[in-house]
């Protein structure tokens, strides 16, 4: 498509279909995206107004019409219990407000990557509310309406909506998982015909079209890259950027699938926190809050699905709040930041000695050692760990070694540390890879 034509294909993208589609479906997408648009430019004391009065707003509605909550007398969001997997599982229909028929809503399954699926309810417009904050973000790249985008998703089955917006937007949906890379290699030469593309999904899946594109050399036009549904890792940073360039811009989303957007990262190496759509807690073992800058479960409040409010959920993640302080002078946008998403708490590594070792504790070793294509560390002990690992051809055993070594350094020789080499490493129900595989409290 030539520069004019695309041009003209763009504005009539947004100020004709999108507006008929919106009028034909019964949404408000435009409408969110421009309510973004202003969030964005707003200062810090006027977000945290807004957030505060969505906050009161919503505890006020479950209060008053969500029968799990009708009994509960509050006078803060911590008087609220934390809700859990297991609580959304067994209580669903008294999560739902009677304000709502729940067999006209629209369900959302998580991808139960922790062990336990979940699902929530909503309306037709708050997901289409979801989607505007989704694609306000992909804006963060630079990416808009009827650019190139090449998306990685688990969706096999498109409905109808989602097959027109394929379309429209011009857009090639793939498979995340499974993929071979002979289909990526067929990918990589379809995407170099295409100048400016965008491509978005699930990091893990892009560093494997990275890697193949660093064999092949096609050099295709990659204007930005969108991440979603799992962790975005240094060294797929290294690769992405030296397969698509140094200077494409990498957006890092946090989400997940309960209709939860919560954070993303732009001009910062922190998140930004999406204070007008959720309020973040960061809590101890015991439910109360931990200091910023210190490591705690995360608990989150959705201000904006009133069918399914979703109060001090509890996702199953770590994650790290970046004390006030520390605050860069020069940021973009004013909302609240998030340090660090640590990872699930299923992610953590026990020892004898109270020494934790996350998924970026191995990650910041094993990354050196390109001989192995991929691994997994589980622990069946407190004494003990066994790290599965495939080799790729160049693989020396050496290097096994020198693992172990920075490993005990870290773990101050507390931890019998086993390898064990195999030819598959199966990934999650979800179809997502696995790093650490912690059986310690599984009976």
């Amino acid at each position: 498509m030539k520069k004019d034509t695309m041009a003209i294909y763009k504005l009539l993208l947004k100020y004709m279909i999108l507006p008929i589609g919106n009028v034909f479906y019964g949404g408000h997408y435009l409408n969110f995206l421009t309510q973004w648009d202003d969030y964005d430019a707003m200062s810090e004391d006027e977000l945290e107004h807004i957030q505060k009065k969505n906050l009161d707003s919503i505890l006020s509605h479950a209060a008053k019409t969500v029968p799990y909550y009708k009994s509960l007398s509050y006078s803060s969001l911590a008087d609220f219990p934390i809700l859990t997997k297991d609580i959304l599982r067994s209580h669903k229909n008294d999560l739902v407000s009677s304000d709502f028929d729940i067999t006209s809503l629209d369900k959302h399954h998580s991808s139960g990557s922790t062990g336990i699926q979940s699902f929530t309810y909503m309306t037709q417009e708050h997901t289409f509310y979801l989607r505007a904050l989704q694609t306000h973000w992909w804006r963060w790249s630079g990416y808009n309406f009827g650019d190139y985008l090449l998306q990685f998703g688990i969706s096999q089955k498109r409905p109808l909506l989602k097959k027109l917006k394929d379309f429209f937007y011009r857009c090639y949906y793939n498979k995340a998982f499974g993929i071979s890379e002979t289909t990526l290699r067929h990918i990589l030469k379809n995407i170099s015909k295409k100048k400016g593309i965008y491509i978005a999904g699930y990091p893990s899946v892009i560093n494997q079209l990275a890697m193949v594109e660093n064999n092949l050399k096609l050099t295709p036009n990659v204007s930005g890259i969108i991440c979603f549904g799992d962790k975005l890792f240094n060294h797929y940073t290294t690769n992405i950027k030296q397969a698509f360039g140094d200077s494409v811009t990498i957006i890092d989303t946090y989400g997940c699938a309960e209709g939860l957007l919560m954070a993303c990262k732009y001009d910062l190496e922190h998140y930004y926190i999406m204070s007008p759509h959720v309020v973040l807690e960061v809590v101890d073992d015991n439910g109360t809050p931990v200091k910023d800058g210190e490591m705690g479960h995360v608990l989150v409040t959705c201000l904006t699905n009133k069918a399914m409010p979703l109060i001090r959920y509890k996702l199953g993640d770590l994650a790290i709040k970046l004390p006030k302080e520390h605050y860069p002078k020069n940021r973009k946008l004013n909302y609240p930041l998030l340090q660090k998403v640590v990872g699930r708490e299923t992610d953590i590594i026990k020892t004898t000695k109270n020494i934790t070792l996350n998924i970026h504790s191995f990650t910041g070793v094993l990354e050196y050692y390109q001989e192995i294509k991929q691994y997994k560390v589980i622990q069946n002990s407190l004494e003990s760990i066994t790290i599965q690992y495939i080799a790729d051809s160049n693989f020396n055993e050496a290097c096994l070694d020198e693992i172990k070594t920075k490993l005990n350094t870290l773990t101050q020789q507390c931890l019998n540390i086993y390898f064990e080499k195999v030819p598959y490493i199966a990934p999650t129900k979800s179809g997502k890879p696995q790093i650490i595989e912690s059986n310690l409290n599984k009976s």
